[in-house]
């Protein structure tokens, strides 16, 4: 199954293009919105938060990475449009960063770096492109569940982990934290859903699972 994570042989493939390592500090910016990417940027560890600014006040958080090995920017590299998210470190991030024109030169003479290339971004897409029309489309109540219920499945590797804050969970599913209460306070009393110290976790699977299916016959 696709992980974020890249196998120890590609990334000593990669780091053979890498010069110094660096360390940015927590709450230290890594990339920036609409900015053009120069450089890739491979994380060897930390985490990191992923956000899109709409420029009114609100932004759009997708939740955090713990990195192990990680690439950020193969997207924009490859399409070569300025970045579409910022990302800002959650906690220390030690990274190295890798040329555009070597990583290129790579996928062009490795297969198998190609291949993990595809299958990188054409699930990154199909997660946040699921992700994002059920917000569109569908309460607020139906995609708190469904996140509930996925992240107690746990068995969807490319999706990001949840915030410990409730404002942040609310800008994750791009409400206020106002409305964000109120629909967490009507699932817990439906006893679908319970708050613990870990988020949020389903009372029982069977029943949260009823409820999220009953959205698509209504």
């Amino acid at each position: 199954m696709f992980q974020y994570h890249f196998s120890t042989d590609l990334v000593e493939q990669l780091l053979k293009f890498a010069g110094n390592g660096f360390v940015h500090r927590k709450k230290d910016v890594l990339i920036h919105q609409d900015e053009p990417l120069t450089k890739l940027i491979l994380v060897r560890s930390g985490t990191v938060s992923f956000s899109y600014d709409v420029g009114n006040g609100r932004r759009l958080l997708l939740g955090q990475l713990d990195c192990n090995n990680t690439l950020i920017g193969e997207i924009e590299a490859l399409n070569q449009h300025p970045c579409i998210y910022t990302v800002t470190c959650l906690s220390d991030v030690k990274y190295n960063l890798i040329e555009l024109k070597h990583w290129r030169q790579l996928l062009l003479d490795q297969p198998q770096l190609s291949l993990y290339t595809a299958q990188s971004i054409a699930a990154k897409f199909t997660e946040n492109q699921k992700i994002n029309l059920n917000k569109l489309l569908l309460p607020l109540s139906y995609n708190i569940a469904n996140d509930c219920l996925l992240r107690a499945e746990n068995n969807h590797p490319t999706m990001l982990r949840a915030y410990p804050t409730v404002n942040a969970e609310a800008e994750r599913f791009a409400t206020t934290e106002r409305a964000y209460r109120r629909v967490v306070s009507e699932l817990v009393e439906k006893g679908l859903i319970v708050r613990s110290s870990d988020g949020l976790k389903p009372v029982d699977m069977d029943l949260l699972e009823e409820f999220v299916e009953s959205f698509s016959q209504i």
